[in-house]
């Protein structure tokens, strides 16, 4: 993991722990996630939310960032030239974890 390409514009899935080249000047770590969403087996009164620690590498400037899930923004996070944006993470993990086992989908675009 860690390794495939990844293409502006496609979503894809990642995964805590590795970090992954976009262009030669652009690379990203997730670090760790938070997960305060409803499970599908409990009754709640908000959805919750999830976000993740991300460190964006972009012409060796290192920025340490969180990530929210917003699937209503067109480019919640931006740097550089680049909107990124956090669209699912799968499966619900209620509280803080570093598992590789989440699957995190994002989109990287030119702005």
């Amino acid at each position: 993991m860690g390794c495939e390409k990844i293409e502006l514009g496609k979503p894809f899935d990642c995964h805590m722990g590795f970090t992954y080249r976009v262009t030669n000047d652009l690379s990203f770590k997730i670090n760790s996630l938070n997960d305060s969403r409803c499970s599908p087996d409990m009754v709640c009164i908000l959805p919750g939310d999830v976000h993740i620690l991300i460190s964006v590498n972009l012409a060796n400037t290192i920025v340490d960032t969180v990530f929210y899930q917003d699937p209503k923004a067109k480019h919640p996070y931006q740097f550089g030239g680049y909107g990124f944006s956090l669209l699912d993470v799968k499966p619900i993990s209620i509280g803080t974890t570093t598992s590789r086992d989440i699957t995190i989908t994002m989109l990287i675009t030119n702005i």
